[in-house]
């Protein structure tokens, strides 16, 4: 059974490559997590994206919704082998990242 919805793999490159200012602070705030910690939050990450983005730093009016921050930790995890235990991650019965 395959899931259908608004959060595919294939949704996530759309929203990507459109957004790609998340993926710059996502990252850059996961380097820093994972230079002192061996597990830390995806979640925690985007609540510090969507604090710079209404207050901080990040000069931009997007949202961000939490059905990405999936498809964001396992980036991470993948362009980042080093750190492929950073965040856990859990592949469920009915997944967007099952391969079958």
């Amino acid at each position: 059974m395959k899931p259908n919805g608004e959060y595919t793999k294939e949704n996530f490159e759309i929203h990507h490559k459109n957004n790609p200012q998340i993926w710059e602070a996502f990252e850059k705030y996961a380097l820093q997590v994972a230079a002192k910690r061996e597990y830390f939050s995806a979640k925690a990450i985007f609540h510090r994206i969507r604090w710079d983005s209404a207050i901080g730093e990040i000069e931009t009016d997007f949202k961000i919704s939490d059905g990405w921050i999936s498809h964001y930790a396992r980036k991470f995890m993948n362009e980042h082998p080093k750190h492929s235990g950073l965040f856990r991650t859990v592949n469920r019965r009915v997944s967007y990242f099952n391969d079958d």
